[in-house]
């Protein structure tokens, strides 16, 4: 029996670029995906509310924020007993980063933003 020996030399520096490009981008989308489901829920009177949502993610690419900025984001994300249209609510992005279908779809964004930088 014949055996075959194959030597690999690796690039750490390029993989290590790569898995954090590559996290960054998975957690941008699924951040983005989080953010978009939020604003479709965001209490809505003249729109400043839902127009001030943020994603923001970390250098490094390991984690990441869905943000509302106007004085008035938490007060209508914890008063649940406020009045709002149809289809809008409090708790606007806490309910969506518990539902399992929103977490699915987050897991495969951010899986498809490693897959993208690692040629997968």
């Amino acid at each position: 029996m014949k055996r075959c020996r194959v030597k690999i030399k690796l690039d750490k520096a390029l993989i290590e670029r790569s898995v954090q490009m590559g996290g960054q981008k998975g957690v941008f989308d699924a951040l983005d995906h989080l953010k978009s489901v939020s604003q479709d829920q965001v209490p809505l009177d003249q729109g400043p509310l839902k127009a001030s949502a943020s994603v923001d993610v970390s250098a490094d690419g390991t984690s990441g924020t869905v943000s509302y900025d106007t004085p008035y984001a938490v007060v209508q994300h914890e008063n649940t007993w406020y009045s709002h249209q149809r289809g809008r609510k409090a708790k606007y992005l806490e309910d969506p980063v518990n539902d399992p279908s929103v977490q699915n779809e987050m897991v495969q964004l951010l899986g498809g933003g490693l897959k993208s930088e690692l040629g997968g």
